[in-house]
């Protein structure tokens, strides 16, 4: 007897049911975070919090425990724990053994891709971006000059892209940990999520205060990240339903 996947959950009605609701959440929080931070406004006045206008810096850019710990140590701690992650999924995938983790193979080789796609689509956005760092502006001792994420605008090729955060992926990142749970036990994918929500957003707020992100950047990720994770569910479970379709029997799929 096959043993039941956390695909199998989604592909259900109640699954297919809680992918509608996430999609519908999705689309909620894309024109809340562009009604709120798309002209500009509360992203300048946190920026601002934090910016000495007497030395035209950001004091706390090369701060030890911001930078050393919550920046280069958390980032560092999160690609190993990716790495041994895809490690192990793949492992579960070539051998049966450890049968506790081959059991559930499709989650974890799911918190792999989902960890990694999501981290790829931040970077390319970022790459291509136009969108400068709070350091990089010239109203914060830069060079480069500032326009809201809404406004239209030409190419700035000079300018290293700062459009979405990357950092907080540290954190946002392992929200697929929560996906994975939540078919099979609720409550620790709820705290899951709330742990990766939690390590994202303090990790985002680092970044923030030392000046090299703004509020929207940090959001906008976590949104990015939340989505990728809800347009694999749903491909996923296109996948499994076409190959589903193809081992059922030819005169059972023409009676249908």
């Amino acid at each position: 007897m096959r043993a039941v996947t956390f695909l199998d959950f989604y592909r259900s009605r109640d699954g297919r049911r809680v992918l509608l609701y996430q999609a519908v959440a999705l689309a909620a929080s894309a024109i809340a975070l562009s009604l709120s931070l798309g002209d500009g406004r509360l992203d300048l006045t946190i920026a601002r919090w934090f910016f000495d206008d007497v030395r035209r810096v950001f004091p706390l850019t090369n701060e030890w425990l911001l930078k050393t710990v919550l920046h280069d140590g958390a980032r560092m701690a999160s690609a190993v724990a990716a790495l041994a992650l895809l490690g192990v999924a793949v492992t579960t995938w070539v051998t049966r053994k450890p049968r506790t983790l081959h059991a559930h193979r499709d989650s974890l080789l799911y918190v792999s891709i989902a960890t990694l796609v999501g981290t790829a689509i931040v970077g390319v956005a970022k790459h291509f971006s136009s969108h400068a760092c709070p350091w990089d502006l010239a109203i914060f001792g830069g060079s480069a000059p500032y326009h809201p994420l809404l406004a239209v605008h030409a190419a700035m090729p000079n300018v290293d892209g700062c459009f979405p955060a990357a950092h907080p992926l540290a954190g946002y990142a392992w929200l697929a940990v929560g996906f994975a749970l939540y078919p099979f036990a609720r409550r620790r994918a709820w705290q899951a999520w709330a742990v990766a929500l939690a390590l994202g957003t303090l990790f985002g707020v680092v970044q923030m205060v030392r000046g090299a992100h703004f509020l929207s950047h940090v959001l906008w990720s976590a949104w990015i990240v939340w989505g990728v994770n809800v347009a694999l569910l749903g491909v996923a479970c296109a996948l499994r339903e076409r190959q589903a379709y193809a081992r059922t029997p030819r005169e059972v799929r023409e009676s249908t």
